[in-house]
């Protein structure tokens, strides 16, 4: 079973991701083999598989980042600032594309397949318009199973931007505390070409209901 699961992802991925179906599907292969062999790594990768399967979670997986994006708020409470910088692992979270870049390529490598559809500008640029349209119309909603302090759920989406082309996946984190927005983190990505490859870099403005 395992061989036949990292065959199937093989085969898709030296092909080359041409449509939405052909994403969902190598998502899926990727999600059922780390679940099969329980590997318990590549966070934003099984979020990416969870996004085109679900519109609801509330496993494991979510609670940690769910809890970590309370201690956040709570530092910003304190600080009266919000600051990524002493939440790394938050932020690593936060930092969709390039997490997703950086998992994917070290998933395909640690079972020994090509990986240049992440290391190639233009075929991981591709991928991520196919996997945006998957995700175009679907908020994820991630719920908290024990009450938090200062949030009970966070959907987040895709993000419409004019330059939509250049940023594929800019998101819209929604922070809710019942049926209150108590934050939204808007993710802006920018391509920048260093030595011949496009590097992305993600950086993060916080809009609260005093600023709207």
């Amino acid at each position: 079973m395992k061989e036949s699961i990292i065959e199937k992802i093989s085969v898709l991925v030296t092909k080359g991701i041409e449509s939405e179906a052909e994403c969902v599907y190598l998502l899926a292969q990727t999600r059922k083999y780390l679940e099969q062999q329980g590997i318990g790594e590549y966070w934003n990768l099984r979020m990416c598989t969870n996004w085109t399967l679900h519109s609801q979670l509330d496993n494991t997986t979510v609670q940690v980042f769910l809890n970590e994006l309370n201690d956040f708020l709570i530092d910003a409470e304190a600080r009266q600032d919000y600051d990524l910088s002493y939440h790394s692992a938050l932020k690593n979270k936060l930092s969709f594309v390039t997490s997703l870049q950086n998992e994917l390529s070290d998933f395909l490598n640690s079972v020994g397949i090509d990986s240049s559809i992440c290391t190639e500008n233009a075929k991981f640029r591709s991928l991520l318009q196919i996997f945006g349209r998957v995700i175009e119309d679907t908020p994820l909603v991630c719920k908290a199973k024990s009450p938090l302090s200062h949030l009970s759920e966070v959907p987040f989406s895709r993000r419409q931007s004019v330059f939509q082309d250049l940023e594929p996946l800019s998101l819209y984190w929604h922070i809710k505390n019942g049926a209150k927005t108590v934050l939204r983190i808007h993710s802006n990505i920018i391509s920048i070409p260093i030595a011949g490859l496009e590097v992305y870099v993600e950086t993060f403005s916080f809009v609260t209901n005093d600023r709207e």
